[in-house]
């Protein structure tokens, strides 16, 4: 029986191509994009170029009631998930300026807790979570006091989420920018879900593809798509679980 993987913003870059090495592989692949367009387009594409199994999801990560009514979608097709892989994300200049903390809490931090929490139900255990992070979220990069609480082993999701919320309404980012913050977040939101899902077997990472050539990353990055999504890949079947991994190695938080 095939496994199952739901990749958001699977319509380009890097969730593309991780949606085409899977799908590629054997995998049936749930491809998220905000338009139903978008995800079906690029669903369709992806089946004409490997012969497999993929299907776009209307999914905004951003919207309460777009991730429920996707999550209400995919429970009444009796679809099971072996593998969720938060990819969704925004960088540059919609992190920057007035509301760019803002926009870059909501996509990067809130849209992958949000979207784990509806499809939660749908995971089997012994699933797998993949958050795509970055190395601008090392904790190296942040003002000492939040670099001490966010490695706090201490910090509960709700202490968490207090000060992301807080980051993302009055604009502190923690002695780096939004982009770094909000990912510093996703590390530490990782840890945490790591914990809470070890119960159920479902393993936890987040995975670093480096500076990657996509409309995001730009035309000057050094990394090609191939080698970001490989290793973004890591995370679908890693063993480990409450790490952050790039290319496989497990890399400071």
């Amino acid at each position: 029986m095939a496994k199952t993987a739901l990749i958001t913003g699977a319509n380009r870059g890097i969730g593309q191509q991780l949606a085409r090495e899977l799908a590629a592989d054997g995998w049936d692949v749930l491809v998220g994009a905000r338009e139903r367009k978008k995800a079906d387009a690029a669903a369709a594409r992806l089946r004409k170029d490997t012969g497999g199994r993929l299907k776009g999801v209307e999914l905004d990560v951003t919207d309460d009631a777009s991730v429920a009514l996707a999550a209400q979608k995919l429970r009444d097709g009796a679809i099971r998930i072996d593998a969720l892989v938060n990819n969704a994300g925004i960088y540059g200049a919609q992190t920057r300026g007035p509301g760019g903390a803002a926009r870059a809490f909501a996509t990067n931090f809130f849209g992958p807790l949000r979207v784990t929490q509806a499809v939660l139900p749908l995971l089997r255990d012994g699933a797998t979570i993949t958050n795509v992070t970055s190395g601008l979220g090392e904790l190296a990069r942040l003002d000492a006091a939040h670099r001490a609480r966010l490695s706090d082993p201490s910090l509960t999701r709700d202490e968490l989420v207090a000060l992301a919320r807080s980051a993302a309404e009055d604009g502190d980012t923690w002695g780096t920018d939004a982009y770094g913050a909000s990912k510093a977040a996703l590390n530490a939101l990782t840890r945490i879900l790591a914990a809470e899902l070890a119960p159920r077997g479902i393993r936890v990472n987040a995975t670093d593809p480096g500076w990657v050539r996509t409309d995001m990353g730009g035309r000057n990055a050094p990394r090609s798509v191939e080698q970001g999504a490989a290793s973004v890949r890591f995370g679908v079947t890693a063993s480990e679980t409450g790490g952050v991994f790039r290319d496989g190695r497990r890399v400071p938080f």
